[in-house]
């Protein structure tokens, strides 16, 4: 019967600590934020290149496995634009963290640059 005291006890103070800390996180107001604060504008132009580029990985992913890719050498320059604008989505990010808006824009506009040739690319046909 010992055991089984330790046991309620130990669940006693597991269910304790959920409770507490439950109300801290609701004490403090509001959503956690990051201890940099970036233009609100800026950070979803960001968010909007992180979404064009998965959508120009989509559109050659579905060319890709349907087989409809103009020809190898189309696959590979596709490839080679969404790796670049990969790369290049790290770089805005890092930029936007050291607040350079000049490098984020440029960063931006090439990006948009790549994935719209990679996905006009993606949807030439085979002839």
């Amino acid at each position: 019967m010992i055991g089984r005291g330790k046991h309620k006890a130990a669940a006693s103070l597991g269910a304790a600590l959920v409770v507490l800390l439950w109300c801290a996180a609701s004490a403090s107001g509001g959503p956690i934020t990051t201890p940099h604060a970036h233009e609100p504008e800026l950070d979803q132009a960001v968010h909007d290149a992180a979404h064009a580029v998965d959508q120009a990985w989509d559109v050659f992913h579905e060319a890709a496995l349907s087989g409809t890719l103009a020809s190898p050498a189309i696959q590979t320059q596709v490839e080679q634009y969404l790796h670049e604008s990969r790369s290049l989505l790290l770089e805005a990010r890092a930029a936007l963290d050291r607040d350079d808006r000049e490098t984020v824009n440029r960063i931006l506009g090439r990006i948009q640059e790549l994935t719209s040739n990679a996905i006009k690319l993606s949807r030439e046909k085979k002839r």
